[in-house]
């Protein structure tokens, strides 16, 4: 027969148990919770990266084909009236959406000579023949191509001071290179349409860099755009900030998408190729998101454990009272 004081002997052993089991499945329970959720949110970046990469890639794949067949029309080759007023129409098309901001022409030596923009002004006579698409359509272009050139501040018309991306065509009067068609797409609109809102949690932060590093968007910091992604976190240094900066430096270039981790970050990456253009898409989250999702897991288990400990104590003062 088993005494009262051999009974507590035994209770207090068996709640040390349940207490260390409990303890040990707390934890046990919360890492595997926590890496199950780092790798789910490294997919949704992954998948979300993924979907702005395509979408970028569709808009100038779609928009410069659309350049490109601009440069073929007859009007654009005779250079007569007809000419702006083809010019204007597919400016005015595209209005409504408050990223294509205008389209030029140029003659052989890359002067302006018709100029059609959202704002109506017709500024000419400025010269492009130091710019990459310029060298491009001149020396190395073929009918019905296009090239995306280097995102540059603009010098004239209605974009004039915004950061465009550059979007041409050669034209050509049968084998004659004639000049070429320009087209301006503001960068800031068009980031803010196809990444702003692209997140997988309120914390993470969407970045959009050129191959040398060049900040194209910054969802944290708008306004920092245009400066380096290295720049920008050695002045707004945080926690880890060193290794996601050296980490996104070796991925620049890349041509496949990946992901990686540091102390304080989980981060997606996409390239998105544009012609010999080469951009990178970046998603990072917080490693603390990793443990505001994990919380209420963590309650649950706490709520278990005392649920458990407190019915054992219970049972205790039962017993303990007969």
């Amino acid at each position: 027969m088993i005494t009262r004081k051999r009974f507590f002997h035994i209770w207090w052993l068996v709640l040390f148990l349940i207490v260390a089991i409990a303890a040990a499945s707390y934890w046990l329970i919360g890492r595997e919770a926590e890496v199950t959720i780092a790798n789910e949110l490294l997919r949704r970046e992954r998948t979300v990266a993924k979907a702005e990469k395509s979408n970028l890639t569709v808009y100038f794949q779609t928009f410069g084909n659309a350049v490109a067949s601009l440069a073929q029309y007859g009007s654009i080759a005779r250079r007569d009236a007809s000419t702006i007023h083809d010019m204007d129409i597919f400016v005015e098309q595209r209005r409504a959406n408050g990223i294509v901001a205008g389209i030029v022409l140029t003659d052989s030596k890359g002067i302006v000579k018709f100029n059609s923009n959202i704002s109506g002004t017709r500024d000419l006579g400025m010269s492009l023949a130091d710019r990459d698409y310029f060298l491009w359509a001149k020396g190395e272009s073929e009918p019905a191509e296009y090239f995306i050139g280097r995102p540059v501040v603009s010098r004239l018309g209605a974009s004039m001071g915004l950061v465009i991306v550059p979007v041409a065509a050669p034209v050509y009067n049968g084998d004659t290179f004639t000049g070429a068609i320009i087209a301006a797409v503001k960068l800031a609109p068009l980031t803010s349409r196809f990444l702003g809102l692209m997140k997988v949690s309120d914390t993470t932060e969407v970045y959009l860099v050129d191959e040398e590093g060049s900040l194209l968007f910054n969802s944290a910091e708008p306004a920092a755009a245009d400066s380096s992604i290295f720049d920008f976190f050695q002045n707004n240094p945080f926690d880890g900030s060193q290794a996601l900066s050296d980490k996104i430096e070796a991925a620049l270039g890349a041509e496949e998408g990946g992901e990686f981790r540091t102390a304080g970050h989980l981060v997606a990456y996409s390239p998105v190729l544009l012609g010999n253009q080469s951009w990178l898409v970046i998603m990072a989250s917080p490693s603390q998101a990793i443990m505001d999702l994990a919380e209420p897991i963590y309650i649950r288990q706490t709520a278990v454990i005392l649920m458990l400990v407190l019915t054992f104590l219970l049972f205790g003062v039962i017993v303990a009272r007969k």
